[in-house]
């Protein structure tokens, strides 16, 4: 059975986490840097060293808004090993793969008035290219206040989505606006990184409502309170989604305002929504497991294979991930790979 490797971190400052976190994956996290510079050898016009330049153009606005972020990032290039720009292109990649980017991921949360047991659960299956499965590792952070938290990234990224020990989980879909642009914001990694530092839904939910972004963004976040929200957001704003009879699902074309979509994933949505109906307030974990492994819709599933051969197969479509966060249980559920192909392993927070 395939399993990511799990990362702990526990230091004093942002720095010295950072260093752990580069010293234990050090080697994917390398091998992530070479992916990039080959990729972008195969797709990008622009040369290594100034895709590395474009990346680092973030940092003034990340030095000013979330420095201890920063610090983190910088301590992971030091103990990995690594140059700070090669490290910045990783947890930069959605804004600069950003033109033009394919359907990526399908999320859910589920509140308890649908959940068996009154659960709040948070879903996502993370579909990326074929290549970056060899890389993927599960971080584990304790920060000296007592904030723990957990969550899934590419290696040397900060983490991408999880949940904290207050009851704050987010996980985050691609979504492509008329209004994306290249130009300077906090890039979403290391937003989804702070986010996992808030204490409670609403300083969470304002920190994703106002930081300064350039490109576009789906962010669902659930609290262990039984709260969520979806958010999506845009340069120009951001729309908000409720729940409905404790269910809301999304995958990477904007709901509420669908003049703003330059990208349609809308099978996916109503598939997953419709699958969660059908057992509503009876919903549990392994049913869960069962949609996100559902392949109707092919090529265009929840579940991903890849589909477009003319591509290289390490640039293909594949469900990379899938993860269940149990608010209750303070437990994690991660499939590496195809949730049809794959099983899930349990992390205690």
């Amino acid at each position: 059975m395939r399993t990511f490797q799990l990362v702990k971190v526990n230091a004093a400052t942002p720095f010295e986490r950072g260093v752990q976190y580069g010293e234990q994956a050090k080697e994917k996290i390398k091998q992530g840097v070479a992916d990039y510079q080959k990729l972008f050898a195969q797709t990008s016009s622009w040369s290594w060293e100034e895709i590395k330049e474009d990346a680092l153009s973030y940092l003034p606005l990340i030095e000013e808004v979330m420095p201890e972020i920063l610090e983190e990032a910088r301590g992971t290039a030091v103990g990995a090993g690594v140059d700070l720009g090669g490290l910045i292109v990783l947890n930069c990649r959605y804004e600069i793969t950003k033109f033009i980017r394919e359907n990526e991921c399908t999320t859910c949360a589920v509140l308890p008035t649908a959940a068996k047991q009154g659960k709040t659960l948070l879903v996502k299956n993370w579909d990326y290219r074929a290549g970056i499965l060899d890389h993927i590792v599960i971080v584990q952070i304790e920060e000296p206040d007592g904030t723990r938290m957990i969550g899934l990234t590419e290696a040397g990224q900060l983490i991408r989505e999880g949940f904290n020990s207050h009851g704050v989980g987010l996980c985050n879909n691609a979504l492509q606006s008329i209004y994306d642009r290249k130009g300077i914001g906090i890039p979403v990694t290391f937003l989804r990184r702070k986010v996992l530092t808030c204490r409670s839904f609403d300083q969470a939910k304002k920190l994703l409502l106002t930081s300064q972004r350039s490109v576009s963004n789906n962010m669902l976040l659930a609290t262990k309170e039984g709260r969520a929200v979806n958010i999506e957001a845009n340069p120009a704003g951001a729309d908000l989604i409720e729940p409905v009879d404790g269910i809301i699902t999304h995958a990477n074309h904007f709901v509420i305002n669908p003049s703003l979509n330059s990208l349609d994933s809308t099978p996916r949505a109503q598939r997953l929504h419709h699958l969660l109906m059908a057992e509503h307030g009876s919903i549990t974990i392994e049913y869960i497991k069962k949609c996100m492994a559902d392949h109707a819709n092919y090529p265009d599933a929840i579940c991903r294979h890849p589909s477009d051969v003319s591509l290289p197969l390490a640039r293909r479509g594949l469900t990379v991930a899938s993860l269940i966060i149990d608010f209750a249980q303070h437990t994690i559920h991660i499939c590496a790979g195809p949730p049809c192909a794959g099983e899930y392993t349990a992390y205690q927070l």
